[in-house]
Formats: C-alpha cells, structure tokens, sequence
C-alpha cells in the first residue's frame, strides 16, 4: 500500500520543487473547468517563469538553479489561498489556477484577488534571499506572467492555457518583471 502511495505521488508530483506536474496540471484544469461551467463562474490560471532562468543555472550551477525553483515555489504557496493549486509545467515555467471559490470566509474578509495574490508573489520573489547566488542575490530574481480568466479568454484548458502564455511572452517582451 505504501509503495502504491509512493507511485501515486510520483505520478502527479513534479520531484524537484514538490509542485503538481504537467499531467496533474491538465487533470485538475480539465475538472476545475467543468466545474466552472455547471456552476456558471469564472477561473482565473496564471502562467509565468522565472526571468533569466538559464543565466542562473550557468552562473551559479544547476544546484543554484534548482534552489530558485524550489524556492519560487514555496514562495508561491505561501501567499495563495487554500484552493489554489501550483503546478510546474516545464523547466522554469509554473501555472497556478486560482480555483478557491469560497466567497467571503467566516471572518467577513472579501475574497483576495488573483491579481492582489499575483503582485504579491512577483514582489517577493524580488525580494528572494539566496545564499548560492552570493551578494548577487538579493533583487536579481524575477518572474514575467500572464493571467487568464475562463470562460472570457479561452473556452477550454487549452485555449486558456495558450491564452495565458501568450500573456507571459508579452510581459516578457515588455521588459520582464511583470504580469
């Protein structure tokens, strides 16, 4: 039984930084859509990777590389909300869908959004503190994202998805640093 566990969490779980991986990624963006539509509300992904990535890995070695990824990502799951789910789809390139749809919580707190929770990450990630990177660095870690919302900027996982990418590009090509 444990063994079976063990290649269940294989299966869906990217090893390096913990994240869902891409098949996980596109079971639960499949489901949290169909689930989206019979509910008749909206879902919100949010694609990005980090900046530069590779300057990383040949500057200060894959070890630095892999602790930037590791790091984004606990980074991202600190300031998600509870529903959320973060999945590495690629090599430095993450989605999150923002699938909490709890309303209001207990507290009479609105809702936070995804756009609040997406400049929040961005910002500290600039404000990582990796000891591999020496007094590089403080500041020199950044992420450039695009964020999609069903059912307005794509009807389907893939659509969506595409959406959001194209997003990310634009941001990238728009100077880096930004969603």
């Amino acid at each position: 039984e444990r063994a079976h566990e063990e290649l269940r969490v294989l299966a869906w779980t990217d090893e390096l930084t913990g994240a869902g991986n891409r098949r996980a990624f596109e079971r639960v963006l499949e489901q949290t859509i169909a689930e989206a539509r019979t509910e008749r509300r909206s879902v919100s992904i949010m694609y990005f990777d980090i900046d530069n990535f590779k300057s990383y890995n040949d500057r200060f070695g894959h070890d630095a590389g892999d602790e930037v990824l590791r790091e984004a990502v606990e980074l991202l799951r600190a300031v998600i909300r509870r529903g959320d789910h973060v999945f590495r789809v690629g090599g430095d390139e993450f989605v999150v869908i923002f699938a909490d749809n709890r309303g209001p919580h207990a507290t009479g707190a609105a809702l936070e959004s995804v756009e609040t929770i997406a400049n929040r990450f961005r910002d500290r990630v600039c404000e990582m503190k990796l000891p591999q990177l020496g007094i590089d660095g403080p500041g020199t870690v950044s992420i450039s994202a695009g964020v999609a919302m069903y059912p307005w900027d794509g009807h389907d996982a893939r659509s969506l998805l595409a959406h959001a990418d194209q997003l990310a590009l634009q941001s990238k090509r728009g100077g880096k640093n930004t969603i």
